[in-house]
C-alpha cells in the first residue's frame, strides 16, 4: 500500500444514452386547450445516471391564430414554460420518487434570480430563451427589452427584403431546445443516482396550455414599454399628418419613423397580414378610429412592406382608411408626426371611444376574445449521462445490499403548497401545514388568480401593471400566473414554530410599482435562495417577479418542520400621501416552495421515500 497513493480508486466512463417518450413522438396543443402529458421510462440498464449533465431535448414549431404576427416563447425561461408539472416514479411506478407541481413557476424564479450575461446567453443558445438585440433596440428611454428581437429570433424566419406574401405557419422555424430538469434528481443534484437500485426510473411531464407560453414581440404591443413600438412619421415620406376629418384623410400607407432602429423591412416588427391599430405614445386609450370608405369601424390589414423613397419602413394597407371624426363613434383624435405609434391589433383588438374610454367602439368583424396560437413538440427525448463503473464495485454494491445493508440518498427538492387568497382579504393568515423534517427555505410567489382569455394572455392587454413608471408608459404582465405580483402589499412577517420571525414585519411598501426598493425584503431573499440552491446573482426583477422568502436555516442546516406551526402573515395597508386608501385589486394563488431534503432508501427489495 503506497501512502501517495489512495487504493479505493474507481476506474469510470461517461456515455450518453438517448430515451425517447414512450406515448407517441409528437404533441399538438392549441391556446385554450391545455396540453398533454408525456412519459419516459428509463430503464435499469442505465445503471448510474449523472443528473446534473442529462437534459430533456425536444423540437418545438410554433403555428398562429387567425391574424398573423410574429409569436416567440416565454423569453425569459423559454422551453422550460413548456413544462407545466413533472413526476418522477421508480421503475415499477409504485413509490413517487419526487414531485414538482407549476414547474416553470419554480424556473421563473430560479431564472429571474440566477441570472448574468453568460447565463443568459447560454439559456438563448440552449434553451430558447431570447436576448435583447442591438438591431432592435429601442432609443426613446424605455427599459431594456428581450422580446423584441426580428433578425436573430430561433422561432421563426427573417424578412429581409420587401415583401407582399402574408406571414403564415410555414415562415416559424423549428427550433431544438435543451433544457435542463430542475429537479433534486437531474440539474439539482450533484451526486450519480442509482438507477438499477430502483429498477429504472418512469417519468411524467404535462405540458402547459400554448396560451401560457406563447406571446408577442413587445415591440407591437401597446402594453408593454408603448415607446417601444414603431413611431408614426406620416401618411407619406413628408410626414403628412391623418388627421381626424373624414373623407379628407384617406390614405393606403402608413410610413414609420426610424425611431427604436426601425430602419428596414428587417427590423420592422410587423408582418404582411397582421392588422394595426394607431394610438398616442403617452396614453393608449386614445386610439385613431379608422374605418373603411364606406365608413365601416375595422382594423386595417397590411399587405405589403417595404421602404420608401428616403428610405423609411412602409407598410401599405389592403384598402383605403380614413381617421374619422364621427361624433357617434366617439370622435377621434389627429394622428400627427412623433406623436403617435403603430401597434398590432392581432390579439389586442379592442378599441374604445376617444371621448369616453370605458365605452368599445363595434368593429367589423367584431373584436376576438381568443387568439388560437399552437405549438407542436415533436421528437422528445431525455438524454441520459451514464455513468459506468467497474464491474467489481457494482459487484460489491450488490452483495452488501444482500447482506442486510442499505443505500440511503439525499437530493434537494422542493414542495409546492398553494393557497388561494381573495383580493379583499387585506390581513391574511396562511398557514402552509408542512411536514418536512428537513426543510432548507420557503419562496412563496403569489401569483395572480384571475383567468384571462387566450388573446389576454399572450398578448398581456389585460394583466396587472409590472411597474407605473414614465419611462416605459404601460408594463404590463405577459407572465401573469407564473410569476409574482406585490399588489400593494405593505409588510409579511413569519410565524415558525409559535415565534415572530424576523421579530418586526418586513416593510415592501417602497417596491409597490417599482417606485423604490427595499434592502431587508431582498436580504430575506437571498437568504432563502441561497438554502434553496438557487444562486441569487442579480436582483433585477425583485419587483417584476415578486418573491416573499424565508430561510429555515443556515449554511448546511435544516429544520424539522414537523407538528410545528408555519404561518406568512400578509398586510396590505397602502395609501397614498394624501391618505387615500390603495387596495389590492386582484385575487392572488400563493404558490409555497418548500426547499427541503429527501431522502431515498433502497434496502433489499424495499424502496422507502421520507421528507
Amino acid at each position: 500500500m503506497s501512502y501517495w497513493r489512495n487504493e479505493n480508486k474507481v476506474q469510470l466512463s461517461q456515455t450518453q444514452v438517448s430515451v425517447p417518450s414512450t406515448n407517441g413522438q409528437t404533441y399538438t396543443s392549441t391556446a385554450g386547450s391545455g396540453g398533454r402529458r408525456v412519459d419516459f421510462e428509463i430503464p435499469p440498464s442505465v445503471k448510474f445516471l449523472d443528473g446534473k449533465n442529462s437534459y430533456l431535448q425536444f423540437d418545438i414549431k410554433l403555428g398562429l391564430g387567425a391574424v398573423p404576427t410574429r409569436l416567440q416563447l416565454d423569453p425569459f425561461i423559454g422551453g422550460q414554460s413548456v413544462i407545466k408539472n413533472i413526476r418522477i416514479y421508480s421503475g415499477s411506478r409504485a413509490v413517487l420518487l419526487e414531485e414538482i407541481s407549476d414547474y416553470n413557476v419554480k424556473c421563473q424564479v430560479e431564472y429571474s434570480y440566477n441570472q448574468d450575461e453568460s447565463l443568459r446567453k447560454m439559456r438563448a443558445l440552449k434553451e430558447g430563451c431570447l436576448l435583447t438585440n442591438i438591431k432592435n433596440r429601442g432609443n426613446l428611454g424605455t427599459s431594456e427589452s428581450n422580446n423584441i428581437d426580428t433578425v436573430t429570433n430561433p422561432y421563426y424566419k427573417t424578412k429581409s427584403v420587401a415583401y407582399a406574401t402574408d406571414f403564415a405557419d410555414g415562415d416559424f422555424l423549428t427550433a431544438k431546445l435543451s433544457l435542463p430538469i430542475h429537479c433534486g434528481i437531474f440539474a439539482d443534484s450533484d451526486k450519480v443516482f442509482p438507477v438499477m437500485m430502483t429498477q429504472g426510473l418512469y417519468i411524467e411531464i404535462d405540458l402547459e396550455d400554448p396560451a401560457k407560453v406563447i406571446k408577442q414581440l413587445d415591440s407591437v404591443n401597446r402594453h408593454r414599454r408603448m415607446l417601444q413600438n414603431p413611431v408614426f412619421h406620416g401618411t407619406d415620406d413628408a410626414g403628412s399628418a391623418f388627421t381626424n376629418d373624414d373623407a379628407t384623410s384617406a390614405t393606403t400607407t402608413i410610413v414609420l419613423q426610424r425611431t427604436n432602429t426601425v430602419q428596414s423591412v428587417e427590423s420592422c416588427p410587423f408582418v404582411v397580414g397582421e392588422t394595426i391599430g394607431i394610438c398616442s405614445k403617452t396614453d393608449p386609450d386614445q386610439q385613431a378610429n379608422l374605418r373603411t370608405a364606406a365608413d365601416v369601424a375595422y382594423n386595417p390589414v397590411i399587405d405589403s412592406i417595404g421602404l420608401t423613397g428616403d428610405g423609411r419602413v412602409e407598410l401599405t394597407l389592403t384598402e383605403v382608411t380614413r381617421n374619422s371624426s364621427a361624433a357617434a363613434e366617439g370622435g377621434s383624435v389627429d394622428v400627427t408626426s412623433g406623436n403617435f405609434i403603430v401597434y398590432s391589433t392581432a390579439a389586442d383588438q379592442k378599441r374604445v371611444k376617444a371621448d369616453d374610454t370605458s365605452a368599445e367602439v363595434t368593429l367589423t368583424p367584431a373584436a376576438a376574445t381568443k387568439y388560437d396560437a399552437t405549438y407542436t413538440v415533436s421528437n422528445l427525448e431525455i438524454v441520459c449521462q451514464q455513468v459506468e463503473l467497474d464491474p467489481r464495485y457494482e459487484q460489491g454494491m450488490m452483495e452488501k445490499l444482500k447482506d442486510g445493508g442499505s443505500i440511503e440518498l439525499d437530493i434537494h427538492s422542493a414542495t409546492n403548497y398553494k393557497h388561494s387568497l381573495l383580493s379583499s382579504n387585506r390581513n391574511a393568515t396562511v398557514n402552509l401545514a408542512v411536514s418536512n423534517t428537513r426543510a432548507k427555505s420557503c419562496v412563496v410567489v403569489p401569483t395572480d388568480a384571475k383567468v384571462y382569455n387566450t388573446a389576454e394572455l399572450i398578448s398581456g392587454s389585460a394583466t396587472y401593471d409590472e411597474e407605473t413608471l414614465a419611462m416605459d408608459g404601460r408594463l404590463k404582465s405577459i407572465r401573469s400566473g407564473q410569476v409574482g405580483i406585490i399588489d400593494n402589499l405593505t409588510s409579511y412577517q413569519f410565524m415558525i414554530d409559535d415565534k415572530l420571525v424576523p421579530s418586526r414585519p418586513i416593510d415592501v411598501s417602497k417596491i409597490n410599482g417599482g417606485k423604490s426598493i427595499s434592502a431587508q425584503p431582498l436580504i430575506e431573499l437571498e437568504k432563502a435562495l441561497n438554502q434553496a440552491k438557487v444562486v441569487p446573482r442579480s436582483f433585477v426583477d425583485y419587483n417584476r417577479n415578486f418573491c416573499i422568502g424565508r430561510a429555515y436555516a443556515l449554511n448546511d442546516g435544516v429544520m424539522n418542520l414537523n407538528n410545528k406551526s408555519n404561518q406568512l402573515q400578509l398586510f396590505y395597508n397602502e395609501s397614498t400621501v394624501t391618505g387615500a386608501d390603495i387596495p389590492p385589486t386582484k385575487d392572488k394563488l400563493l404558490m409555497a416552495f418548500i426547499y427541503h431534503v429527501r431522502r431515498i432508501s433502497i434496502k433489499g427489495d424495499s424502496l422507502v421515500v421520507s421528507l
